[in-house]
């Protein structure tokens, strides 16, 4: 850590309002390397119930990686933890982490990591042009945000509806 000084992971996070929010870690570079540093890097950040094991597969069509032939192949983990901070906080909050963790938007495909909040219960969050941020569109629809996440989270709910997290996984499986 900084300094030389010994950092830890969080403790339980009892503050009032916090809530389960379910998080992908993806990575198509160095994933064996920056995988592990995002989940460490999260884990000072954040109260973290739950890891997944990481699923590995090429990109699914229709997704913001369109698959290539050529195309590196993702590593996926989804991370369960529990904040109050609401969802412009929290994704600031990972958009420096990315930042921190080497991201570079400036090289397309090249994803060193990649941080996104999938779920937050009982919560759904529209963007002003109406596209719907959360639930994450990948994780009723792509098996690397939705195998992972059934993984540590099966019985969280999907906003306005019966389906959890389990039957989503299970639909894409």
């Amino acid at each position: 850590g900084p300094g030389g000084a010994r950092r830890f992971p969080r403790g339980r996070d009892t503050r009032p309002g916090a809530r389960l929010v379910l998080i992908g870690v993806g990575s198509n570079h160095l994933a064996t390397e920056h995988i592990p540093r995002a989940l460490e890097e999260l884990s000072y950040e954040f109260d973290v119930l739950a890891k997944s094991t990481r699923y590995e597969g090429p990109p699914e069509p229709g997704g913001s990686h369109e698959p290539d032939d050529d195309a590196p192949r993702y590593s996926n983990v989804s991370v369960l933890i529990r904040t109050p901070e609401d969802h412009l906080t929290l994704r600031s909050r990972l958009k420096k982490l990315e930042r921190d963790l080497g991201r570079d938007r400036s090289t397309p495909g090249v994803v060193a990591i990649d941080l996104d909040i999938l779920l937050i219960a009982g919560e759904r969050v529209v963007a002003d042009d109406g596209e719907v941020l959360v639930p994450h569109p990948d994780l009723t629809t792509k098996r690397y945000a939705a195998i992972p996440s059934a993984e540590v989270a099966p019985a969280m709910r999907l906003p306005g509806g019966d389906d959890r997290v389990a039957d989503v996984a299970a639909r894409l499986a």
